[in-house]
């Protein structure tokens, strides 16, 4: 065969089978750093939107404390606490209680005002054991009731989902130091008065990083005096 013939003979079938070969490794490679890429971004955005909740959950937190108050002001003659502030600990599942300026009114006209009393505590997810959340809890109207009997009239939802533990701390300006509960309503623990700031941890399982981590963030309480209208 004279070497024009050879040329005119176009590809044997064995650099074809190579060349098919080499191609398919290319777009293999390829298909898989952009599926590598597209995952990464998928579990990158999971994350920023769970950091997002979290961030959410404790800045809403932390305005409605800062918001807390306690009055003066109720009936002649009535015993009951219709301002308060109830934090009591338990270990890492607290849980906190007060009555704040923090109330939003959702409908027109409705019979409410920004006054409410606000709770906030751990409790597994009814429908699944191995889940903890935090829920809260919101009177809308002071009522006088104690902690534990805001359930009897008010429902709770979950405010933050998956959380492990739920510690905070309570700051008092006399003492100058932290203390692991305050409770107004009680004459042998801080009666009638509020702690300067509030420190809350979040633990939150990391099922990436195998561990649970915690996030942290404080808030300040300005209204310290008690409002007192009769004056």
């Amino acid at each position: 065969m004279s070497p024009r013939a050879a040329r005119q003979r176009g590809m044997s079938l064995i650099e074809i089978l190579v060349a098919v070969t080499m191609i398919t490794m290319m777009i293999a490679s390829v298909y898989a750093s952009f599926s590598t890429t597209a995952t990464s971004m998928r579990h990158a955005e999971k994350v920023q939107q769970k950091y997002a909740v979290l961030r959410n959950c404790l800045a809403r937190m932390g305005a409605e404390l800062s918001m807390a108050y306690l009055s003066h002001n109720r009936p002649a003659g009535d015993d009951k606490h219709y301002t308060l502030f109830e934090g009591r600990d338990q270990f890492y599942s607290d849980s906190l209680t007060f009555s704040a300026f923090a109330h939003i009114r959702m409908r027109k006209d409705a019979n409410e005002s920004d006054q409410s009393v606000i709770q906030y505590f751990l409790f597994k997810d009814p429908n699944d054991g191995t889940r903890t959340h935090l829920y809260k809890r919101e009177a809308r109207r002071l009522m006088g009731d104690l902690p534990e009997k805001l359930e009897e009239f008010f429902p709770a939802y979950v405010f933050c989902e998956d959380v492990k533990s739920f510690d905070v701390k309570y700051w008092d300006n006399k003492r100058i130091e932290w203390r692991d509960e305050w409770r107004t309503i009680k004459q042998d623990m801080q009666p009638n008065r509020l702690p300067e700031r509030v420190k809350i941890t979040l633990g939150v399982w990391d099922p990436d990083l195998g561990k649970e981590v915690k996030y942290v963030t404080q808030a300040l309480i300005p209204l310290q005096e008690r409002i007192d209208f009769s004056r």
